[in-house]
């Protein structure tokens, strides 16, 4: 009886132990499992992180010669790759830090006439430009790379760069400045038209200004800029062209007014209109023929609708060259 007991009790200990090593691997292997999970999310954090660093490096280095770049993303189990894909070259436009979504441009509806712009006669031929330079930002450089192609303008001259406006225009030339390459070297405009010995200056400048120095800010600087080139070229005659509309689907329009919207740039262009009747200049208002029946930048005249909405189709660069044409003093 004793014997049996005694076996009974050992292995009574012996199935004890074993369950005690039983409930050890068990939670062994929970730890490892919970280990597990916590290092894949660890990864997933650590991949999201590199993501939102490198979309946003990307994005900072493009947005001053680029217009915002198409994301497209695709999800993998936890973890997230975004590819981001560049377009032309574009201007930067200051907007709203946290810009609403859907937005829109507020449309100018009615008559889109300026008092005081030069009226419409008969077509000039390309000639009357040969002794010319266009000044303006990237919207003016689609038309210098239509001209180049089409040559309707007889020799003009261009002297236009992203993201340029009349407020930096003013700064000093630096490695970082884009002001307009004349002959290889980046220069202030009124240095580059001196040297050109151009007669006729027509500039369009002042998408950039609205939102960085607001309205009258745009205007004064703008007037600065003319100002500097007329010291330096006294016997140029200045041609201020009206600042073209916005698409409605544009992603950096504002609904705050005084922003970037077609509304600012409507009162812009009539305030550009009064300087040029104040200081004898011409003022060229291509604008007018680019609204739509709503208001908005002509879809067929935008070549950026699912951006910036500012940017012209060759055939917008023909309805303005057809306009500058017969709008001549």
């Amino acid at each position: 009886m004793k014997i049996t007991e005694s076996v009974l009790i050992k292995a009574i200990s012996v199935v004890i132990s074993f369950l005690i090593v039983i409930v050890s691997v068990i939670s062994v292997t929970t730890n490892k499992s919970n280990l597990s999970v916590n290092e894949e999310y660890v990864e997933t954090m650590k991949t999201t992180d590199t993501t939102t660093t490198t979309t946003t490096t990307t994005t900072t280095t493009t947005t001053t010669t680029t217009t915002k770049p198409e994301t497209t993303s695709t999800t993998k189990k936890a973890t997230t790759q975004t590819t981001v894909k560049q377009t032309a070259p574009t201007d930067e436009i200051v907007t709203d830090p946290k810009p609403p979504e859907n937005i829109s441009a507020p449309a100018v509806t009615g008559s889109h006439e300026i008092a005081g712009s030069v009226p419409a006669k008969a077509a000039v031929s390309g000639s009357y430009f040969n002794d010319a330079v266009f000044i303006g930002d990237s919207i003016s450089l689609k038309l210098n790379y239509y001209e180049s192609s089409k040559n309707r303008l007889g020799n003009a001259q261009f002297l236009t760069a992203g993201s340029l406006s009349a407020t930096n225009a003013l700064w000093d030339v630096s490695d970082k400045s884009v002001h307009p390459k004349y002959q290889g070297k980046k220069r202030k405009l009124e240095d580059s038209v001196a040297m050109m010995g151009v007669k006729k200056v027509y500039i369009m400048l002042g998408m950039n200004d609205i939102n960085a120095v607001g309205i009258n800010g745009a205007v004064k600087n703008f007037e600065k800029v003319c100002n500097n080139i007329l010291a330096k070229s006294p016997d140029v005659t200045i041609y201020v062209q009206s600042v073209t509309p916005l698409a409605a689907s544009s992603n950096v329009a504002s609904k705050k007014e005084g922003r970037l919207n077609n509304a600012s740039v409507y009162e812009y262009n009539k305030k550009l209109a009064a300087l040029c009747q104040r200081r004898g200049w011409y003022f060229i208002n291509v604008a007018e023929v680019m609204f739509n029946e709503k208001g908005y930048l002509k879809n067929e005249y935008c070549g950026d609708l699912q951006s910036m909405g500012i940017h012209f189709t060759n055939e917008g660069c023909r309805v303005w060259v057809d306009y500058l044409l017969t709008h001549t003093p």
